[in-house]
């Protein structure tokens, strides 16, 4: 390894830029820049570990204001999603041609290091010329003569080894093999080998590593899905139909979806068929008021709106106002004049105006997200064990706070995008067992209209769950509880 390893990080800063600010090089002459794709990856992963941005926003906005051509920001994407999933395996083989591990890094350097092991291990058209060439140039840019020679030292050795690094033998037990193959954080393959068993964990860190399918919702109320895949495929965009819902259309390769007519038009949201199971199960009616207790950016709230015919009454309520704007937003996109936004938090509802009053009552609560980790490949190494409780709390308030609002003969349904039981089951079945006025309803039941059998796979008793690993869409849970009784106001025990 570099003998510059040990001395390089004298001169950085707790970011991992140097001290002292600009770039620096040493000697004379002009040094060519990285790639532009690679700069703004770069940027991106830097903000996502250290700075906790969220990895698909950050993007996101960073694709948004550049003028990368479509190659560069298909390679950007590629690059930011790619070392975000495979962080444990990069750090792994890091850790054994560096004699400074991963985590002792700073960030700059330790994500260029990650993007240059990722290209060498997974992108098998770039040539290993360009991967260190471009690694140097980045760590210069970003770093200075010691990181530089760091990154050549490192990806150098790399080309010829990365490839050859064992994995955790047999004596570092199920959990830590797995963590590292898999790239995952222990605590969580513990975790899943205790509930799920070998082989759905493999399974679920295999998947969670694949790219997930672009899924488009059509909005019914403006038009039908053939009329929306027609419309994509004008402009470039090749769908088939979704595999649970009609309103489900899956977009192959193609144009950037938001800068089509058909979308800005409000023709197509995008949302797995994961996501779409809540509003299909609360089955909402034209007419009827809706509430979405945590309506966050508004996907399910939309959709609501949408299967109502843009009919009714839906009240979105988060206590977060950058989200309800973009509902906001995207309710104008969709032409959808039936939602109102509340800012205010879910718990406060019982003693609102609308305690009693719903004819169906949405608790999308907040979770862990362990069914989307394909997706949020970020949230993997966010979430905490820790987290978990305080999650658990959090929902157990809120449904309990929720089901105030619903009327008698009115619908509950509680759903998540987790896998985790504690999140799902154990949280409505405590909800039930302190409750006088609730009951289960068949979640399956009222699916038998949307034309398409699919979902019954994904029956356990009255819920619908399902986990990624199965072959299907992201991972979701999905109660339906009926009120059967009482006056329609919370009693002061439940408040």
């Amino acid at each position: 390894m570099s003998r510059g390893a040990g001395d390089f990080r004298a001169g950085l800063g707790r970011s991992g830029r140097p001290r002292g600010g600009g770039r620096t090089g040493g000697g004379s002459g002009r040094r060519r820049r990285a790639s532009a794709a690679r700069r703004l990856a770069l940027r991106v992963l830097h903000a996502v570990d250290a700075d906790g941005a969220y990895a698909n926003l950050a993007l996101d906005k960073a694709l948004e204001v550049s003028r990368l051509t479509r190659a560069d920001r298909a390679l950007a994407t590629e690059l930011v999603y790619g070392v975000t999933r495979w962080r444990g395996r990069l750090d792994h083989v890091i850790d054994h041609l560096s004699t400074t591990p991963a985590a002792e890094l700073g960030p700059w350097i330790r994500n260029i290091l990650r993007m240059g092991v990722y290209q060498l291990l997974h992108l098998d058209r770039i040539p290993a010329h360009a991967v260190v060439s471009e690694g140097v140039a980045l760590a210069r840019e970003f770093g200075h003569r010691g990181t530089a020679a760091l990154a050549n030292a490192v990806l150098r050795r790399a080309v010829a080894e990365a490839r050859r690094v064992p994995l955790p033998g047999p004596e570092a037990g199920d959990a830590r093999r797995l963590a590292v193959e898999g790239s995952h954080p222990e605590w969580l393959v513990a975790r899943w080998l205790e509930q799920f068993g070998s082989e759905d964990t493999e399974r679920l860190c295999r998947v969670d590593n694949e790219p997930a399918p672009l899924t488009l919702r059509v909005n019914l109320s403006r038009t039908t899905p053939a009329e929306a895949a027609a419309a994509l495929a004008r402009e470039g965009l090749r769908t088939v139909p979704g595999r649970l819902f009609p309103e489900a259309l899956v977009a192959g390769e193609g144009p950037p979806l938001r800068g089509l007519e058909a979308y800005r038009c409000g023709m197509v949201s995008v949302q797995d068929e994961g996501a779409m199971v809540a509003s299909r199960v609360l089955a909402p009616e034209p007419g009827w008021l809706v509430v979405d207790a945590c309506a966050g950016a508004g996907g399910k709230t939309t959709h609501l709106a949408e299967l109502m015919r843009n009919r009714g009454r839906v009240v979105a309520v988060d206590p977060y106002g950058h989200k309800l704007r973009l509902l906001e937003g995207a309710a104008r996109r969709l032409g959808l004049g039936i939602i109102e936004t509340r800012r205010a938090d879910a718990r406060t509802l019982p003693t609102s105006e609308l305690a009693g009053r719903a004819d169906a009552v949405l608790v999308d609560a907040p979770c862990s997200g362990l069914g989307v980790l394909r997706r949020r490949p970020d949230l993997r190494w966010r979430l905490k064990e820790e987290d978990l409780p305080r999650l658990v709390k959090l929902q157990k308030e809120l449904l309990r706070a929720a089901s105030a609002c619903v009327r008698p003969g009115g619908v509950l349904v509680y759903s998540t995008c987790t896998i985790e039981r504690s999140e799902n089951q154990e949280v409505v079945e405590g909800f039930l067992a302190e409750s006088r006025e609730f009951t289960w309803d068949d979640a399956a039941e009222r699916l038998a209209g949307c034309g398409t059998g699919g979902l019954t796979a994904f029956s356990e008793g009255p819920y619908l769950t399902s986990g990624p690993q199965s072959g299907g869409p992201d991972g979701f849970f999905v109660a339906r509880l009926v009120r059967t009784g009482g006056s329609g106001r919370p009693r002061a025990a439940d408040v």
